[in-house]
């Protein structure tokens, strides 16, 4: 694995395109397109955004010399990550109010429904990652400056990814248990449902974690085998949990750390590409695009049932996950033109 120091001069530009790959996967995901066979795969895309982000963070965070600056570095991080939702939360906040309801019957405790949803939820679709990123990052990075060893770190990270497993595909072993399904429902009641909150993160920013900070190498061979026989299992997880269990989401998945920790080493380890083009511009577009997309999907899928299609078909699923891309790219295109211009420099923040 190449360090960390070293990592984006290797990889920066696969690691731009791969963000954009990633990022249409969850269009895929939010359109129930291309299929459910292919599920398992758009689910790695959560995973290896968390683990990207959170290699990036600590691999900053080893060159600085001290606990302030590190200290600096992280509020440095929150405040890009609390600009970047507070651009889409405006807004896309119309649509947002007509989603949520907030608007009807508002008062004192939708104010606290907002603060809820902002923090360990989601407001507008799909936004519930941005919080799980920061909020991962800052717990792992107490835990280390507290000096807890990485392996306990990994181990609180895959306790809470477990319990993310169990309440969402896994749900069906889960509710066999009242006493647990009553603490968990109190649990939502407060916060809201583990598999789309920060204790999905732990674990991927515990991984992205070590590997920015040690010099781990394995084969390729052994990297590519290893990759096999956990996405072969991933699969077999997808097809018993969906045959065999009531299943509440199919966020998560036992394999999708291992699967996802192999290809993110894989890219580490393989050969430099050089694009003919600005990758920082894909790295942005796939910001936009993930930020955007999850609300464009909701307004195309109440039209098409204003106009009395059947929203669920294929055909409406393909329209609106072709639609949903296209748009998002041309948004994209479209800040990224403008925000060279005076007095529209503050679209950078939308990405």
């Amino acid at each position: 694995m190449i360090k960390s120091d070293n990592y984006l001069a290797h990889n920066g530009n696969k690691l731009d395109v791969l963000k954009l790959v990633l990022a249409v996967l969850i269009v895929g995901i939010h359109s129930s397109t291309p299929g459910m066979v292919l599920r398992p795969v758009l689910r790695l895309a959560v995973p290896l955004f968390f683990i990207i982000s959170a290699y990036l963070f600590f691999g900053k965070q080893r060159a600085l010399p001290s606990r302030s600056a590190r200290k600096r570095g992280l509020l440095k991080y929150g405040r890009r990550i609390l600009l970047l939702y507070s651009f889409w939360f405006v807004l896309l906040l119309p649509f947002t109010a007509d989603l949520r309801q907030w608007d009807v019957d508002f008062g004192f405790g939708t104010v606290i429904e907002i603060l809820r949803c902002f923090l360990f939820s989601s407001t507008f679709i799909a936004s519930w990652f941005l919080m799980a990123s920061l909020l991962g990052v800052a717990l792992v990075w107490l835990l280390a400056s507290l000096k807890v060893k990485d392996r306990w770190i990994l181990v609180i990270g895959s306790i809470l990814y477990a319990a993310c497993c169990l309440c969402s595909s896994y749900y069906g072993v889960f509710s066999r248990f009242p006493g647990v399904v009553n603490a968990y429902e109190a649990y939502t009641a407060i916060f809201s449902s583990p598999f789309n909150s920060f204790p999905c993160a732990v674990l991927f920013v515990a991984i992205g974690k070590i590997l920015a900070e040690r010099s781990l190498w394995v084969s390729n061979k052994m990297l590519i085998a290893s990759l096999a026989v956990s996405l072969v299992m991933l699969y077999a997880e997808f097809f018993y949990t969906g045959g065999c269990l009531k299943v509440v989401s199919d966020d998560c998945y036992f394999m999708l750390p291992v699967v996802s920790t192999c290809i993110f080493m894989l890219i580490g380890q393989s050969k430099p590409c050089h694009f003919d083009l600005d990758t920082k511009k894909l790295r942005a577009a796939s910001t936009i695009i993930y930020c955007s997309h999850g609300t464009l999907l909701w307004w195309l899928h109440k039209r098409l049932v204003a106009m009395g299609i059947d929203a669920g078909a294929s055909m409406s699923l393909l329209f609106m996950f072709t639609m949903t891309l296209f748009i998002t790219l041309v948004l994209s295109h479209i800040i990224l033109t403008l925000e060279k211009r005076q007095g529209l420099r503050w679209l950078k923040y939308s990405h």
